[in-house]
């Protein structure tokens, strides 16, 4: 049976109480650029971790002592001293497994958003679809072969459904006008036990609107460690497959817009 949940994240939280994690001291740590027309260094508690980030790139997931971390993000080759252009203060739990990104709000201003991802086990048979709503862009309705997946996302929004593992032709059409194709991945793979994430980034009224995904695999079970998935692009006729997990804390609230509600265990 089909399960879908709309959350909305808030910043600077601890991790509500229920969401599945990983048993460990550590966190998994993914972070992904979703700003248009922005290079930029991020520093982690002032040291410069990533450098000349590309808006559309994403890093390979880290793995992260639990704890408090001061995330500052400056133009590329900015004093280190100067003001950053986005700042947040994270905490990531001991055994999380979540996501930070770079992006627009609703409005086209840059933000951070931290999510939590879900690593909770998946039945035989079935795999995980993440979608997150982090362009600007109105509300969208998300449609797999042609049959409504999650309705009316708002920015800052996400829906989670467990469905069987197949190929999925996945489109992105304006909330309430499916013949108002906004974006179309034609062949979406959803694999057995594993959780797709697919982030909407950019800004559609300035052309930079894409989708991007990120894979966390291995969720048959119960993780004996945290499930750190995988990053990289792929070619799939947009301008690049964003593939993200930022670990970081969040929290969630349901709002309306799915089918079918789903409380995290």
């Amino acid at each position: 049976m089909r399960k879908a949940i709309i959350t909305l994240v808030a910043l600077m939280v601890m991790v509500v109480p229920g969401t599945a994690f990983a048993q460990g001291s550590d966190g998994t740590v993914t972070v992904v650029h979703g700003v248009p027309g922005l290079t930029v260094d991020i520093y982690v508690n002032d040291a410069l971790t990533l450098e000349d980030f590309e808006y559309g790139t994403v890093t390979d997931p880290l793995t992260l002592p639990a704890g408090d971390y001061d995330i500052d993000i400056r133009a590329a080759g900015a004093d280190p001293s100067s003001d950053p252009v986005l700042t947040e203060l994270v905490t990531l739990p001991a055994g999380a497994n979540a996501s930070i990104e770079a992006n627009l709000d609703g409005a086209g201003a840059p933000k951070i958003s931290v999510w939590v991802n879900d690593i909770s086990t998946i039945a035989a048979g079935n795999g995980r679809v993440t979608v997150r709503h982090t362009a600007a862009a109105p509300n969208v309705d998300i449609l797999a072969n042609d049959g409504e997946l999650f309705a009316n996302v708002p920015n800052g929004a996400e829906g989670v459904a467990d469905v069987p593992a197949a190929d999925y032709n996945v489109k992105v059409t304006a909330a309430g006008d499916p013949s108002t194709v906004v974006q179309e991945v034609p062949a979406l793979t959803i694999p057995e036990g594993t959780n797709v994430i697919v982030y909407a980034i950019g800004d559609l009224d300035g052309g930079t609107f894409q989708l991007a995904a990120q894979s966390i695999a291995g969720l048959h079970a119960a993780p004996g460690g945290v499930a750190a998935g995988t990053g990289g692009n792929l070619d799939i006729g947009v301008p690049a497959w964003l593939i993200v997990s930022l670990a970081l804390a969040g929290t969630a609230i349901v709002a309306g817009g799915a089918k079918a509600s789903r409380q995290r265990s």
